[in-house]
C-alpha cells in the first residue's frame, strides 16, 4: 500500500477541517440555542408593545427558547432601531418595528443607520387607528370636532407617541386634510400619551384603536372615527373618518420584524417560517382580533421588504408637506 507522507497527510487533514468549518452552523439545526432579545422601540404598555408581547409569547412556545422584550424608547423609535442595526447579526437580537421605521428616513435629516442595514423577516399585522377625544371637548362626531377646532385654531392639543411616529404622522395627515390647527405634544411612547389624554392634559389623539377601545367602551374617551376603509368589527358603532366627512381618508400602522442585514439566510428563513406560523395560530389570531388588529397574508422576507419600501415612498410627501422634522 502506498504510504502518505506526513506533509500530504497534514494537507488532507487541513482541507477536511476547513470543509467542516465551511458548513454553516445554522444548517445543523442549532438555532436558536439561547434566548432571543426582541427590541421594542416604544414604551411598555403601548399598542406596539402589547402586540410584540403577544407574538413573543407565541414564538417562545414554538422556538423552545425565551423571546425577551426589551423596550428601548425615544427619538421616534430610532434609538431602539439603532441598537439592532449595530447588534451581532446572529438572529439573537431582533427589532419589532412599526410604520415609524418607514417614516424615519424622511423625518430625520441624519440617522445613525440606514434602512439598508436591515433584513426584513415578515410583516406581522396592520394596525387600525382611531381619532379619540377627551369628553371635556364636548364633541360627539367628526363634524362637531372639526367645527370646534376651526373656531379655535391652536387652542386644543393632541398627543402622539413621539415626533415622526405613526401616531404623529397620521394626526398631521388628519389635521391637514380637515383644514384645522392644533398643538402637537409628543411623548416617549403611546402609553404615557394615553395617560395624559385620559387625564385631560391633552385633548385628542389619533392612536391605535386597540389601545383606545376599552376607554371608548367605558365612556372615558369618545371615539370619533377610525382610519380604516371599513368599520372595526370590535367597535361597529364608531364610523370611519371617510364616511364621517373626510372621503377617501385612510391611515394605518403596521408592525414587522427585522434583523441586522448580515444575519445568515438560514436564520432569516427559520424566523420567517416561525413568525408566519405564530401569526396564523388560533391564540395569536384571537389576540389580534381582541385588539382590533387587521390580519395580513403570510409574507416572505422579500415581499415584506418591498412593502416597507413602498410605505416609505407613499408617506414621504405627506411628511414633507407637514414639515415634520425629527430632533
Amino acid at each position: 500500500m502506498r504510504q502518505i507522507s506526513s506533509h500530504r497527510l497534514f494537507k488532507l487533514l487541513l482541507c477536511a477541517a476547513l470543509g467542516v468549518m465551511a458548513i454553516p452552523l445554522f444548517a445543523q439545526g442549532t438555532y436558536p440555542d439561547r434566548p432571543i432579545r426582541m427590541i421594542v422601540p416604544f414604551s411598555a404598555g403601548g399598542g406596539t408593545d402589547v402586540v410584540a408581547r403577544g407574538l413573543a409569547k407565541a414564538l417562545t412556545e414554538r422556538l423552545k427558547q425565551q423571546v425577551i422584550i426589551d423596550n428601548r424608547v425615544g427619538a421616534g423609535s430610532t434609538i431602539g432601531t439603532d441598537i439592532v442595526s449595530k447588534a451581532a447579526a446572529d438572529g439573537y437580537t431582533v427589532l419589532f418595528a412599526s410604520a415609524a421605521h418607514s417614516f424615519s428616513p424622511t423625518v430625520y435629516a441624519k440617522l445613525p443607520y440606514s434602512q439598508d442595514d436591515f433584513a426584513t423577516i415578515a410583516i406581522i399585522n396592520s394596525t387600525p387607528l382611531m381619532l379619540a377625544v377627551h369628553p371635556s371637548m364636548g364633541v360627539k362626531d367628526l363634524q362637531s370636532f372639526i367645527a370646534l377646532l376651526k373656531a379655535n385654531p391652536d387652542k386644543y392639543s393632541y398627543a402622539s407617541s413621539g415626533v415622526g411616529t405613526t401616531l404623529h404622522i397620521a394626526a398631521e395627515h388628519l389635521i391637514r386634510t380637515a383644514g384645522i390647527k392644533a398643538m402637537h405634544i409628543p411623548y416617549k411612547g403611546e402609553a404615557p400619551a394615553m395617560t395624559d389624554l385620559l387625564g385631560g392634559q391633552v385633548s385628542f389623539m389619533v392612536g391605535q384603536a386597540s389601545t383606545a377601545i376599552p376607554y371608548v367602551n367605558t365612556g372615558r374617551l369618545i371615539g370619533v372615527g377610525v382610519t380604516t376603509p371599513k368599520r372595526l368589527t370590535s367597535l361597529p358603532a364608531v364610523p370611519t373618518l371617510a364616511e364621517a366627512g373626510l372621503p377617501g381618508f385612510t391611515a394605518y400602522g403596521w408592525n414587522a420584524m427585522l434583523v441586522p442585514k448580515a444575519t445568515p439566510r438560514a436564520v432569516i428563513q427559520i424566523l420567517n417560517k416561525e413568525v408566519n406560523a405564530a401569526i396564523a395560530s388560533p391564540e395569536v389570531q384571537k389576540t389580534f382580533a381582541d385588539l382590533g388588529l387587521g390580519p395580513v397574508d403570510p409574507t416572505t422576507p422579500e415581499t415584506a421588504s418591498a412593502f416597507i419600501t413602498a410605505e416609505s415612498a407613499k408617506w414621504a410627501p405627506v411628511i414633507r408637506a407637514a414639515g415634520i422634522k425629527g430632533e
